[in-house]
């Protein structure tokens, strides 16, 4: 699958997911411990279990790795987007992921997926 540079688009649609299920969590919590303490709480952790799997399965699904060591460009899945420390630098996002062809632990770069 082809890969490409990510533009502020992307970065600003990343964001108001981010925002959208950040405001599902706030609100949830709410409304679900209004209900009552024990029930709201279970129900609440259930919502943040829901919203952090749809945001990182939509991740997964967008975007992939530039390894910055030999340029190997690969993907990774879900439970590694999950657990993978990322961050954000002078020269855009990163995660530290193992590089399928270097073998080595680096910060990869963060690429878009281009749909065929």
């Amino acid at each position: 699958m082809p890969y490409e540079d990510v533009t502020t688009h992307e970065w600003e649609r990343t964001a108001l997911y981010l925002a959208v299920g950040m405001l599902l969590i706030v609100t949830g919590a709410i409304f679900l411990f209004a209900i009552s303490r024990i029930i709201g709480a279970i129900l609440w952790f259930a919502l943040i279990a829901v919203v952090l799997v749809a945001l990182v399965s939509w991740h997964t699904k967008t975007y992939a790795y530039r390894c910055k060591q030999c340029g190997e460009e690969f993907e990774i899945s879900r439970v590694t987007n999950f657990v993978s420390p990322q961050g954000v630098g002078k020269d855009g996002a990163w995660k530290y992921l193992r590089c399928p062809r270097c073998d080595k632990h680096e910060r990869a770069e963060v690429l878009k997926k281009v749909k065929p």
